[in-house]
């Protein structure tokens, strides 16, 4: 509901009213609400009218216990969020808790209304009364695996519909269609009963993405005569432009004075391109650090970021942007929707948080992001590879981008190891990474002893003991990051008898299937192209042989990958090579089962044995 307060050019108020019935000792957690609260500049959230009572069941007689003042706190978050929350009293199994209050703003943005939550909802009422002065378009989250039938019909004359395609990421099937609303002056209402909760499910990229909701976005103003007068940015292009002409994202990439002597202390005549965009980038991520906010707008200025030497993701990126182009390199900057923003339903400013940058050397187009130490030309981090990106140039034209490269994350394990009689097997072993494994390991072990390094690669497996490591190329991105160690694998084999029973992958077999789900809602994000190849040589001991072995095998899933598994013996050594292939990094809901199938024929078929006998 709208609603104008005094002083205030223009203001709104969130209803909220939630009743909730604790029926399990997990549910105790919603004894405590936090609310976020924006506050920045002069657009200010704050909350009224907040009141609560807990009701229990008490010898046959309902006992209420209210709110109370002392149970609420504020703090501060940031410079652009406080929290308010509250504690509800005497919580227990069983209780239901009631409690209220309204959300102030003096913006027109109106917040997603969610229609789904993380419990089950047994009744839910909604409404929205959209002020005459804006002109709004709403669409219900085509992604949403609960869905509602919602199209204009539903919702009286006054109200607008049109069929609109939301972009989706190529992985993850194709575009969406869906009807967009557009609402001025009149409400719009929801009610029903028996959602299902909005369950997570491991590895899907998070649950968000699918939740039942509401996505409302101002498209125009109507402030003169009812007669629309202003259209706000309707496609990508538009939202693409109006941000690189504001002051703090196109006309901050032009400024160079603050950093001109240090620039020129780093680079000279003599460098091409390339070698001058690695200088530069390498020398930047050593200068400023990423303070871990996102953003695409800076925020206190690139000369303060370069100054302290910390900033946003933006300050970081548009800096670098700023030093390639005063260095002569074709660079731009890349607008992004990072993993926690989520995949953008349509154009919205709001659709971007983050920025890359794109250079372009001799017709190569290269991606760069410097707010991570170890990420590379054409490595940029994770939580900025999500969906696809828009390169903005300065004539404010602008283009998608694929973010991620064609080339797989590599894992390559060579284990030569000796067996003797008594089950004990010891030897050495080398592990290589590549691209995302490799950026993985280094974020977790650039400050590893040798003994956080055994730890890492022992990997809880028991029995299994690691000594004498040592890494090459822990601090070179470009390279492979190479670790060799000394083996003593105790208890891994079974004595029956004269036989001998033993698994030919030892501890790097896959000992379970961690997709058990029956079926999947959500999609399963393993979040990049794989191979990992497994070579493992046994010297079997003196006096022994071999009875049987598994077989070689060739599992496909689908066309999207494959599990090949042989194994031979040559000159009294066992030799098994196991490689594990995805050529994607998403198994869709309708794939899921294929994809379930197929890892547990991986699982089932590592756990094979091979049986040595005495001669």
């Amino acid at each position: 509901m709208v609603k104008f307060y005094p002083g205030a050019k223009f203001g709104q108020i969130r209803l909220v009213h939630k009743r909730i019935r604790i029926e399990n000792e997990d549910g105790l957690k919603y004894a405590t609400k936090q609310i976020n609260l924006y506050q920045k500049g002069s657009s200010k959230e704050y909350i009224v009218d907040l009141k609560g009572a807990t009701y229990n069941l008490i010898d046959g007689e309902i006992v209420s216990s209210k709110l109370s003042k002392d149970a609420i706190f504020e703090k501060d978050i940031n410079e652009f969020y406080k929290s308010k929350s509250f504690t509800m009293p005497d919580v227990r199994v069983g209780s239901i808790l009631e409690f209220t209050y309204s959300v102030g703003s003096d913006t027109a943005f109106i917040d997603d209304l969610y229609l789904q939550y993380e419990i089950p909802v047994l009744n839910l009422d909604a409404g929205i009364l959209f002020p005459k002065q804006f002109v709004y378009n709403v669409v219900f989250n085509p992604r949403a695996v609960y869905r509602l039938a919602f199209n204009a019909s539903d919702f009286g004359n006054g109200i607008t519909g049109s069929k609109i395609t939301a972009e989706e990421d190529e992985e993850f099937g194709s575009d969406i269609e869906t009807e967009q609303l557009r609402i001025s002056g009149e409400s719009i209402g929801i009610a029903t009963k028996n959602i299902p909760a909005l369950a997570a499910e491991p590895m899907s990229g998070g649950a968000q993405r699918y939740r039942a909701k509401l996505i409302m976005n101002i498209a125009a103003t109507r402030f003169t005569n009812g007669q629309v007068s202003k259209e706000y940015a309707s496609t990508w292009k538009d939202v693409a432009k109006t941000i690189y002409d504001s002051d703090r994202f196109g006309s901050a990439i032009k400024k160079s004075s603050f950093y001109k002597k240090d620039l020129e202390s780093v680079i000279d005549e003599s460098m091409d391109d390339l070698k001058m965009t690695k200088v530069i980038y390498e020398f930047l991520k050593s200068k400023v650090k990423w303070n871990g906010r996102y953003g695409v707008f800076t925020r206190d200025g690139l000369k303060s970021a370069y100054k302290e030497g910390s900033g946003s993701v933006a300050d970081v990126n548009l800096l670098l942007v700023s030093m390639l182009k005063k260095a002569g390199v074709n660079a731009n900057p890349v607008l992004v929707s990072s993993e926690n923003n989520g995949v953008p339903i349509f154009p919205t400013r709001e659709g971007f948080d983050y920025v890359i940058v794109q250079v372009i050397i001799n017709g190569e187009k290269i991606l760069l992001d410097a707010t991570e130490k170890f990420a590379r030309p054409n490595l940029i981090p994770l939580r900025a590879a999500n969906w696809k990106g828009r390169v903005v140039q300065e004539n404010g034209m602008s283009d998608w981008v694929k973010l991620t490269e064609n080339q797989k994350s590599q894992e390559i394990v060579l284990l030569n190891l000796s067996l003797n009689e008594d089950g004990l097997i010891t030897g050495d072993a080398k592990k290589r990474l590549s691209h995302y494994m490799a950026l993985r390991s280094r974020n977790e072990n650039e400050n590893a002893n040798q003994e956080d390094l055994e730890e890492y690669l022992v990997n809880d497996n028991v029995g299994l003991e690691v000594n004498d490591v040592k890494v090459d190329h822990m601090n070179s991105t470009e390279e492979y990051l190479n670790y060799s160690y000394d083996v003593v694998y105790k208890d891994a084999v079974d004595d029956i008898g004269d036989k001998l029973y033993i698994t030919p992958l030892l501890f790097e077999a896959n000992e379970e299937n961690p997709f058990t789900l029956p079926r999947r809602n959500l999609p399963l994000d393993l979040a990049f192209p794989m191979e990992i190849k497994t070579i493992v040589n046994i010297e079997i001991p003196e006096g022994y042989e071999v009875e049987t072995m598994p077989q070689s095998v060739n599992y496909l899933y689908l066309n999207k990958g494959y599990y090949k598994y042989i194994t031979k013996v040559s000159n009294h050594t066992i030799t098994t090579v196991a490689t594990f292939n995805m050529d994607t990094s998403v198994v869709l809901s309708i794939d899921y089962k294929a994809f379930r199938d197929f890892y547990a024929s991986v699982v089932e078929k590592d756990a094979e044995k091979i049986v040595l006998k005495k001669i």
